[in-house]
């Protein structure tokens, strides 16, 4: 057995102690808590009592929808509901069912982590290290058991890039291989034996890598960019060394290069193995495999604007907001997606080592797909969807990175002791580091149950704009019982997040626009919508109507509720 096999029962150990923590933290939530969420359940549901991908609900206009049922998954991709329609199928439809794939899928990562950290420093203190820092992961505690992309996104995109990495490295042993077998037979015989045995390794790991590209992409959309990882690696690693259980290796061009084709190859049969029928359906339902309407957030010019009705969200319109505009929000949610990644993946504390440990380990090849893919996934967020990016793209998409800059860190707290104990001569490194990295794993630990307390129960006294979790759009089943009562079956309804509305009332449900009060009437006209919910979280134009400054014709007011956190809401009935 090689030497960075852990025996089972540490993994064993480890998953217990994540699944423990994953469900104690799952049980308190009792709802999705927010839009991706309570869409993914939507789906689901539709999937499981047999309608297919179809969405009673529209969240955006961005397709210019004719109205209601729509096809579903145009924007958000569809592996969330397809891992919890077959728990809807066996336990019926609720949000804790949707929440049993999640626990357990998230409970897998940490195992990942530990077996990267023991293949590449083959250190047991390391390996339990970066894997309890996965386990407690600051404030991705409560996303890991939402049903929503962060969990199957995060596995399937690290191990990705990691059998990218094994498929490299085992073209790498052959060719060493090779190299070890120098004086056994002619020159000639050995190169055509050493490209035969090079030609045939890695074909089976960038297999697996395409497999769980597709898997990724089928979770999120921004998973298309793995598809750019495989070959620029590869390409890479022909002109630098890099280091492959402890021994250094570098593969040639004139070896590597005839490869790169059928490495390709495999790779995308791997992930079309995967995607191909998602095309299909797509091309059936729209005519098109790849829809565009995801494509026009590159042209907003403020997030808001996601839920404009107005179809004008061009390139004309977005270069006349002007280069200074353009050049300062790509600045800004740089900054903002370098901090969500601080504090998301590394809870800041961990920053500093993660940066010393990568330093350090750079010529690692288990790292390599990591370099490349990272830096590749920020400037996408950054330049390409920038305001998405940093309302939770940045934050969903970095949990990938996760085991990657974790991994690191025992290496980079290490770093810091010897540093700091060849000035302190009385400290004895072997202890300082251990007790460093069990006080940050104790941190860690703090700061993940911490964080998730304030956003679920009523700690600290303080107030915010945001309800607690469970009470997040609470007043929506006051609201569609009224509706049951007064309102026909039929009767649709404007609201601020519709898959969340629909989940509690089994009413169709279409967003508010938010490009002003005369795109609400001709939605509600076009959709056939008769009223519409005004609470707290509503779009600018309606910020006079929400303080009652003004009455708008065409809006009669109904009934009155109130939010989690005690404010108004108000049902208008819309005039068409």
């Amino acid at each position: 057995m090689r030497i960075w096999f852990a025996p089972p029962r540490a993994y064993l150990t480890l998953f217990l102690i994540t699944l423990i923590f994953r469900i104690v933290t799952a049980l308190p939530l009792t709802n999705a808590g927010y839009m991706d969420a309570s869409y993914a359940m939507h789906v689901a549901e539709n999937l499981a009592r047999g309608r297919g991908f179809i969405e009673e609900v529209l969240w955006n206009y961005l397709d210019n929808p004719t109205g209601l049922p729509h096809p579903s998954n145009l924007y958000w991709m569809p592996l969330p509901s397809l891992l919890i329609a077959p728990f809807y199928v066996l336990f019926g439809v609720s949000y804790r069912v949707a929440q049993i794939p999640f626990i357990l899928i998230s409970s897998l990562l940490p195992l990942f982590t530990f077996y990267l950290s023991r293949k590449i420093f083959q250190r047991d203190d390391y390996a339990w290290t970066a894997a309890l820092f996965t386990t407690f992961s600051g404030f991705y505690t409560i996303y890991w058991v939402s049903p929503d992309n962060f969990t199957p996104f995060a596995l399937t995109a690290s191990v990705c890039l990691f059998f990218i990495a094994r498929g490299v490295e085992r073209v790498g042993e052959s060719g060493r291989a090779g190299e070890g077998e120098s004086g056994r037979g002619g020159e000639g015989e050995q190169r055509s034996e050493g490209a035969r045995e090079q030609g045939s390794r890695g074909v089976w790991e960038f297999w697996v890598a395409g497999i769980l590209a597709g898997l990724s992409h089928l979770a999120r959309a921004d998973g298309l960019l793995l598809l750019a990882v495989a070959p620029l690696v590869m390409f890479w690693v022909s002109g630098f060394r890099f280091q492959v259980s402890g021994f250094k290796f570098q593969i040639h061009a004139s070896r590597f290069m005839l490869h790169v084709l059928l490495l390709t190859f495999a790779f995308l049969l791997g992930y079309l193995l995967v995607m191909a029928p998602w095309f299909a359906r797509n091309y059936v339902t729209l005519g098109t495999p790849y829809p565009s309407a995801g494509t026009k957030t590159l042209w907003l010019t403020g997030y808001d604007e996601l839920f404009r009705y107005a179809d004008d969200l061009t390139p004309q319109r977005y270069l006349a907001w002007g280069i200074e505009n353009i050049i300062a929000s790509k600045l800004r949610a740089g900054g903002i997606n370098l901090l969500v990644i601080t504090f998301g993946a590394l809870q800041v504390f961990l920053a500093p080592f993660a940066l010393i440990g990568l330093w350090q380990s750079r010529r690692r090849i288990e790292l390599l797909p990591f370099f490349i893919y990272a830096p590749l996934l920020y400037l996408a967020m950054t330049l390409a969807f920038t305001f998405p990016s940093v309302r939770g793209s940045t934050l969903h998409s970095s949990a990938a990175l996760l085991p990657f800059l974790v991994v690191v860190v025992p290496r980079g707290i290490d770093l810091c002791v010897e540093w700091i104990a060849r000035r302190r001569r009385t400290w004895n490194v072997v202890q300082a580091a251990r007790v460093f990295r069990i006080g940050f794993v104790a941190l860690a630990i703090f700061l993940a149950i911490y964080l998730y307390a304030l956003g679920v129960f009523p700690i600290g006294g303080g107030s915010s704009d945001i309800p607690l979790w469970n009470l997040r759009d609470i007043e929506y089943a006051e609201i569609a019982r009224w509706l049951d009562q007064n309102a026909r079956p039929d009767d649709i309804v404007l609201t601020v997040d519709p898959p969340a509305f629909y989940n509690v009332g089994h009413r169709r449900s279409i967003v508010i626009p938010t490009d002003g009060i005369e795109a609400i009437f001709v939605a509600a006209q076009k959709y056939n919508t008769r009223y519409l919910v005004l609470q707290f979280d509503h779009p600018t134009p309606l910020n006079d109507l929400y303080r009652e400054r003004v009455t708008i014709p065409g809006l009669t007011r109904v009934a009155d509720f109130r939010d989690g956190n005690g404010r108004p809401v108000t049902l208008f009935e819309v005039a068409r």
